[in-house]
């Protein structure tokens, strides 16, 4: 991960302290499942005639979900993520002014993310140093609540994973973040029926979470030809897994460590363009 310029050299610096964060959250998350995937159960509902798809893993790995290795990680990532865009700010005005702002202005000096009517960077303290205008404007397009950029545009969604950052920081601070549900992300399908060509006429997907024990993954009609019922259905699934982590939402749902990327590509990118501006 290099910027443009030598320049902002402790917010990379966090950038790639987030990496191995990352790194070491996904190992985690793939050794959890290494010789203990959950396993896919496919039954035929007497009363409905649906066939339910679940899926249900060991009370010893449901145990180490909930440990806390998990938001250990995910709490470090996003302090350091909100560190490194907080150091942007900082540099920016060390470079704007020609030396560090006094630690006794630069208090609450901080990256603006901000929503609601009321906000203005003076919250985050940039009134206070001379700062490239053209910077602060680029800041105010990617705030929270600034129209989306257009389609093609590099910083599009920008804004919305920037929040994201910002909300996986601010409850860290306050208390680790908490791991609080396990829920399937990805399901593929292969059926195979007596008589043959059977097909899912229909689906509805449940609100699944194998760490409450709610383990029932969808319901799936299934019919052949002239809406005949099959009288042998054999299923084969794959599902794939995820975590969800207590008071956060994300724009993308609240699914997190198949995101982790797009946050720091995120940071990657406010980096590179303050580089632009400190050439």
């Amino acid at each position: 991960m290099a910027c443009a310029s030598g320049r902002f050299k402790n917010s990379r610096d966090r950038i790639e302290r987030a990496a191995d964060h990352a790194r070491a959250f996904t190992v985690e998350w793939d050794a959890i499942f290494d010789k203990h995937s959950p396993v896919p159960s496919f039954a035929k509902d007497k009363y409905s005639g649906w066939f339910i798809l679940s899926a249900s893993i060991a009370p010893e790995i449901k145990e180490r979900i909930q440990r806390n290795i998990l938001s250990l990680e995910l709490g470090e990532l996003a302090y350091q993520l909100r560190a490194a865009l907080d150091g942007l700010i900082w540099d920016a005005v060390t470079y704007s002014q020609g030396s560090e702002p006094p630690s006794n202005e630069a208090n609450g000096l901080e990256f603006p993310i901000l929503n609601g009517k009321k906000r203005g960077f003076k919250q985050c303290g940039l009134h206070k140093f001379p700062f490239p205008q053209k910077l602060k404007d680029w800041l105010e397009s990617i705030q929270p609540d600034a129209t989306e950029k257009a389609i093609g545009d590099p910083h599009r969604g920008l804004k919305a994973t920037l929040e994201d950052i910002h909300n996986l920081a601010r409850m860290d601070r306050h208390r680790r973040l908490r791991v609080i549900a396990a829920v399937p992300v990805l399901a593929k399908l292969v059926i195979e029926t007596d008589p043959p060509g059977g097909i899912i006429s229909d689906r509805i997907f449940s609100p699944c979470d194998l760490l409450s024990g709610q383990d029932e993954i969808a319901r799936i009609r299934v019919e052949c030809a002239g809406g005949l019922v099959p009288y042998n259905v054999r299923l084969k699934a794959q599902v794939a897994f995820d975590i969800s982590v207590e008071d956060v939402e994300l724009y993308d749902g609240k699914n997190i460590s198949f995101q982790l990327e797009r946050f720091l590509q995120a940071v990657m990118r406010v980096t590179e363009r303050f580089s632009e501006e400190f050439p």
